[in-house]
C-alpha cells in the first residue's frame, strides 16, 4: 500500500511538473508568436530548437524525481544508477540491466506509463505548433 501512494504521488507530481511547463511554454510562445509567423526558415528553426530543448528538460525534471525517489529509498545503489534506471524505463527503452527488487517493480511499470503518456503530451503539443507554421506559410503561400 505504501509503495502504491508513492507512485500515486509520483505520478501526481510528474502531471504537475508537465502542466505547469506546458503553461509556461504557452506563455513562452505567445511573446515570441512573430517567429512562428516568420518568414525566416532559420528563426522557425531557431525556435523549434529551443521549444525541443525546454520539452527535453521537462522531461529530465521528471525523470530526475523518479530517480531520486529511487535513490532516497535505496531501492538502487547510487544515483548513477537511478537516473539511467529512470531514463530508460521513463522512456520505456527499458534495457534490463537494472531492474528494482521485488515490490518496488510495480513503480517501474507506472513510471513507464507515465512517460509514454507524458511524452505524448509534448509530442502533441510540438505538432500542434509545427501545423501552426505550417498552415501560416499556406496562407502566405495560397496553398490549397
Amino acid at each position: 500500500m505504501r509503495l502504491a501512494l508513492l507512485a500515486l504521488a509520483l505520478l501526481a507530481a510528474c502531471v504537475i511538473v508537465q502542466s505547469a511547463g506546458m503553461l509556461l511554454l504557452i506563455h513562452w510562445l505567445t511573446g515570441v508568436n512573430r517567429v512562428l509567423e516568420s518568414s525566416s526558415w532559420r528563426r522557425r528553426a531557431g525556435l523549434l530548437l529551443h521549444l525541443f530543448l525546454r520539452i527535453v528538460l521537462l522531461h529530465l525534471i521528471q525523470v530526475g524525481l523518479w530517480a531520486g525517489v529511487f535513490w532516497r529509498t535505496r531501492a538502487l545503489p547510487d544515483l548513477e544508477t537511478a537516473v539511467y534506471f529512470s531514463l530508460v524505463t521513463y522512456t520505456t527503452i527499458g534495457y534490463g540491466d537494472v531492474v528494482l527488487g521485488p515490490g518496488w517493480r510495480v513503480l517501474a511499470g507506472v513510471e513507464g506509463l507515465a512517460g509514454i503518456i507524458l511524452i505524448g503530451w509534448s509530442t502533441a503539443f510540438v505538432f500542434a505548433v509545427v501545423n501552426r507554421m505550417y498552415e501560416h506559410w499556406r496562407q502566405v503561400h495560397g496553398a490549397a
